[in-house]
This record gives structure tokens, C-alpha cells and sequence, in this order.
């Protein structure tokens, strides 16, 4: 069978998908399969191992155009896709409207999630969505479909050893750099939104910085271009921290992620990738329940103070409520993840 898989945007999102994309590629019955992805998950998807083909979408134009220019995007990939002569289309978005690029295309059988007790439009089988449950599995679960079981769950981002090499060499050694903790006080972005609710307060990244710099340990900053105001406050008031932010590609992140000692950042993508590349990470939830998104990976810890709160988790159906206090992050203080790191 043919099969295409749509996922447009999130590294996140993306990675967490990639166990069920390795097991739909492995079945003995699948001749191609092919992703429909973003251009802002280029650098993600390019040479993926387990996509035949990728095929690009603007997504910009998708979530920012206006009425004309989506329509006329859609048209533009489904005519393209409807060339291929899909067997199964998969929606591995919550949202239906994506729907509509899989009816556009021809896919014989459209597999995607149910939302709020009813099957969305246009599609011909589709999975619930129920209680806290992890998007790893709920990908997973899309599969079931088609009598295709995931056989492991690990996340999976290509790195290899002269990846590694090239990118100590280009950002490690210059700065001595060895044994060492990465902060990401920025992330929680991508093309479709911004979502700061999700971010621990910067002031606690910078305080943090400097409990590790006062117990001896070195570290680096890291993010994306959209970050480094965030990363240029903590070096103002550090400045021996070494500061990465907006420097790398996501390889050379996923480097320099891999040798740290670990990681502390928000739910972000960043937090999956380096649970991808087999890093420890401390994540600082908020409005998500960590259930949903936290790395699976041994020795990762995540961090959440909304289990008695009546607010949180406020996160529901791809949506972040605007928040005024941010208390389930506040709760959480530098000298507790401090404690964490270090005991």
C-alpha cells in the first residue's frame, strides 16, 4: 500500500511522531511512504529514514495567509498529491480541516482522531482521543487502523558521528567546553503560534545560571533566532555562560544536546529533540499536562506544580488560554531544579 502521512508543522510534534512513522514503514505491506510537511520543518524531515518522499507545503501561507492564498496552497499540494494515487492518508494533526487535503488528494481510506465524540468530516475511519495519554501513543494509535502495531516508542533524529564531531569541533572546543548544562529559556514557537505561557519566567533561567556557575559548571544557552533576546538577558547577567542561541542548525543543536550533561528547557522542541538524541532532560511544564508530552527517555525528570491547581492544565485542543499569572511556572523555583541537577 501507498500511504501519506500529513504532518505540516512542530519539531516537537513531528519527533513524536516518528515511532509511528518507523513502524508504518517497516510493515510488509507498505510499498511508499510519503509526508506532507511545512517548510518550517524542513531541516527536520529532509533525508528522513522513514519517509519515501516528502512533499512540501507552505505553511506559512496556511496558518497566516488570508482566505485566497490557503485555498489556493491547498489546491496546489492536494492536485500534486492526487498524481500519486494514495492507498491510506493519514491526518496526524487534531485539527479536520487538514482533512480536506486528504479527500483532495484521493486517499481511498482518510485515518485521523475523533474530536469531541464525533468523527470529523471527510474522514473514513478515525481514533479517540481520551483522558491523559501520551502523543507518542496516540500516533501509535492511528496505526491500529491498519492492524499495524508500534514495536517501540523511541523518537528518532538522525545524528551521526561526523555530525557530532563537526559540531564539538565548531562550537565546543573553542570555548573549552566539556563536561556542561544547556538552558533553553526560550522555545514554545513555531510557525503556526508563539505560546509564552508555556515558558518558566527568564528571571529564573538566569537565576539558575548562576546557582550552576557558583557550584562550578559550565553553561551554554541554546535556541532558536527567536530566542536570543531571551538568552542575550541571562548572558548580560552571566557572562560566563556561553551562548549558542539563533548560532546552530537543529543538527548541530541536536550535537551539542547529546554530549551535555542534560538539559532544562520548557515544553518545547528543543525538549524533544533531546530526548531523540538520548540526552537527560529536566522539562518545566505549565498549562500542558506532562502526561501528554514529557520525554520518555531513562533519566529524564518533568517538572509540574498544575496537578491541585484549578486552571491547569488549560491547554485543550491546540489551544493556550492567555494567562495574567502564570502560577502552575512561578511555583517552580531555580533552587529546585538546582536541587534536581545536582543531588
Amino acid at each position: 500500500m501507498k500511504v501519506l502521512v500529513v504532518k505540516i508543522a512542530a519539531i516537537g510534534d513531528l519527533l513524536m511522531a516518528t515511532p509511528a512513522l518507523r513502524a508504518l514503514k517497516r510493515d510488509p505491506r507498505t510499498v511508499a511512504v510519503h509526508l506532507l510537511a511545512g517548510g518550517s520543518i524542513a531541516a527536520l524531515v529532509r533525508g528522513h529514514p522513514d519517509a519515501d518522499k516528502v512533499v512540501y507545503l507552505d505553511d506559512r501561507r496556511i496558518f497566516h495567509g488570508g482566505p485566497a492564498a490557503r485555498i489556493a496552497e491547498v489546491l496546489r499540494v492536494a492536485l500534486a498529491l492526487r498524481r500519486e494515487k494514495y492507498d491510506v492518508g493519514f491526518n496526524f494533526h487534531r485539527d479536520w480541516r487538514f482533512n480536506i487535503i486528504l479527500f483532495l488528494a484521493g486517499c481511498r481510506r482518510r485515518i485521523g482522531f475523533v474530536r469531541n465524540g464525533r468523527k470529523p468530516w471527510l474522514l473514513t475511519e478515525a481514533v479517540a482521543v481520551e483522558g491523559i495519554k501520551h502523543h507518542v501513543f496516540h500516533y501509535c494509535d492511528l496505526l491500529r487502523a491498519l492492524g499495524i502495531f508500534c514495536l517501540d516508542f523511541k523518537m528518532a533524529f538522525p545524528l551521526g558521528e561526523e555530525a557530532l564531531a563537526a559540531a564539538a569541533a565548531r562550537f565546543l572546543a573553542p570555548a573549552g567546553l566539556d563536561d556542561y548544562v544547556v538552558l533553553a529559556p526560550g522555545g514554545a514557537a513555531n510557525v503556526k503560534e508563539e505560546m509564552e505561557s508555556r515558558r518558566w519566567p527568564v528571571e529564573n533561567y538566569s537565576a539558575l545560571a548562576g546557582l550552576l556557575l557558583a557550584a562550578g559548571q559550565r553553561v551554554v544557552l541554546l535556541g532558536s533566532g527567536g530566542d536570543t533576546v531571551l538568552a542575550a538577558r541571562v548572558k548580560a547577567e552571566h557572562p560566563a555562560v556561553v551562548d549558542l542561541s539563533g548560532r546552530t542548525t537543529l543538527a548541530e543543536a541536536a550535537a551539542v544536546l547529546k554530549r551535555s550533561r542534560l538539559l532544562v528547557c520548557n515544553d518545547s522542541g528543543l525538549m524533544h529533540l533531546a530526548a531523540a538524541v538520548g540526552a537527560r532532560v529536566v522539562s518545566i511544564f505549565g498549562p500542558t499536562h506532562p502526561g501528554e508530552k514529557k520525554p520518555l527517555n531513562e533519566g529524564s525528570i518533568a517538572v509540574w506544580k498544575g496537578e491541585n491547581m484549578e486552571c491547569s492544565p488549560c491547554y485543550q485542543d491546540g489551544i493556550f488560554p492567555k494567562c495574567d499569572h502564570l502560577n502552575c511556572l512561578r511555583r517552580i523555583t531555580p533552587q529546585e531544579i538546582f536541587n534536581l541537577i545536582t543531588k
